[in-house]
Parts: C-alpha cells; structure tokens; sequence
C-alpha cells in the first residue's frame, strides 16, 4: 500500500456503543445508561493499555513473514 494514497484517519479496531448496548441487552437484558457506557469505556481502555504491544508484535510477524 502507498502510504500517500492511505488515509490517516482510517481505524483498525473499533468497538461501537451500539454494539456494547448489543451485548448488554443479549447477556444482561438491559441497556446501559450513559454513565454505565462511559464506565465500560474506561474499564476497556485500562485493559486494552498493552495495545502498542500487541500491534508491535503483529508488524513484526507481518514484517517476518513477507521476508520469507
């Protein structure tokens, strides 16, 4: 991929409140309220912070692979 025709803004992963609310209601029969929402953001953000790691190790196994 030519990095000049990419988009910077493009994202890898997303979790969408729709698809928490989704989850919420399937597991739990309930939809959350905004502070709720907000809490599992927080709480998911904290437990995603090995993130750079995580995508550290994917570039590099991409990387080795197309050596081969």
């Amino acid at each position: 991929m030519n990095m000049e025709n990419s988009n910077p803004v493009d994202d890898i992963f997303v979790i969408k409140v729709s698809e928490i609310q989704y989850l919420a209601k399937q597991k739990f029969g309930k939809y959350l309220d905004e502070k709720e929402i907000k809490e599992v953001q927080n709480r998911s953000q904290r437990a995603l912070q090995c993130c750079e790691k995580v995508v550290l190790y994917a570039i590099e196994d991409v990387i080795h692979e197309t050596k081969r």
